[in-house]
């Protein structure tokens, strides 16, 4: 059984800022992002000889589909932006009519977000976003896709990806904007924080890990009050880790900032991601 909910948070709040193109062109440039990084992957060869007969065709399908949900959010953006069926039909090949019915499903889905934005999950306690994680939000998935810009693609802009939208992010923002959110499968969390170390020159032992989860025994990430933080001092940076239990989950909620190097940022990013993407 599901249970939805109605009720506002301060993400709809942050959110009610972009129209619901730029939050459509947010999650097209999301989605173009990781098939890139996918696709990167499949083009070194190192590691050939430890993959199956047919892996590396597994590998390409996955992209074809990854492809296949990328052309579906370009066609809710256009739709967003106005665009005709006719002029979606007409690089597809297809009739107008075909076209629509071909999308029909994702734009139900789409729409059906914004009126119902969220569900509760089987303990009725933490809700579920409906909304792609870029269009639910905003404002981190511009950090982090202007980063990804700036240093994958070289791009001499610091905000690439959100200039172009209705609510593109305060330039003159500090270091509040570095803040780097998300979360992690709890059995990673000794990991997560040895590459953190590692990445800032910090030498840390077990003992450093007993403290942070001992810490973490009384924390809700739907209460800011009970996050713990943790700083971790390295000879080239200072980072400052906030974390908290999602309750009823093996998930913890994470907040690392200070890192005031685009490169730092991107690992934090990428391995926050790599933590996160594992099944339980």
């Amino acid at each position: 059984m599901l249970w939805f909910v109605t009720d506002p948070t301060p993400y709809d709040n942050e959110r009610s800022r972009y129209s619901r193109e730029a939050l459509a062109r947010l999650v097209l440039s999301d989605r173009a992002v990781g098939l890139s990084e996918a696709a990167g992957g499949l083009a070194v060869t190192r590691y050939d000889t430890y993959t199956g007969p047919g892996g590396r065709v597994s590998e390409a399908l996955q992209l074809a589909r990854g492809a296949e949900g990328l052309l579906a959010r370009a066609v809710v953006y256009e739709c967003e932006r106005g665009s005709s069926w006719e002029d979606i039909a007409r690089y597809l090949g297809v009739e107008a009519a075909a076209a629509q019915e071909r999308f029909a499903p994702d734009l139900e889905q789409w729409d059906t977000a914004f009126d119902v934005p969220y569900r509760l999950d089987e303990t009725g306690r933490k809700r579920i976003p409906q909304l792609p994680a870029a269009a639910y939000d905003p404002q981190n998935a511009c950090r982090r896709l202007d980063l990804w810009a700036n240093v994958r693609l070289s791009f001499d802009d610091e905000h690439a990806v959100s200039a172009g939208l209705d609510a593109p992010m305060d330039e003159t923002a500090g270091p509040a904007r570095y803040e780097i959110d998300g979360w992690i499968w709890r059995r990673n969390l000794d990991a997560f924080l040895g590459l953190l170390s590692q990445y800032i020159g910090q030498d840390p032992d077990d003992a450093d890990w007993d403290v942070v989860a001992s810490g973490l025994e009384t924390t809700d990430d739907q209460d800011p009050s009970s996050w713990y933080s943790y700083s971790l001092e390295g000879v080239s940076h200072s980072l400052d880790v906030r974390l908290a239990n999602a309750v009823g989950s093996d998930v913890l909620s994470i907040v690392v900032g200070g890192a005031d190097s685009a490169v730092l940022r991107l690992r934090i990013d990428t391995v926050m991601a790599a933590f996160s993407a594992e099944a339980p």
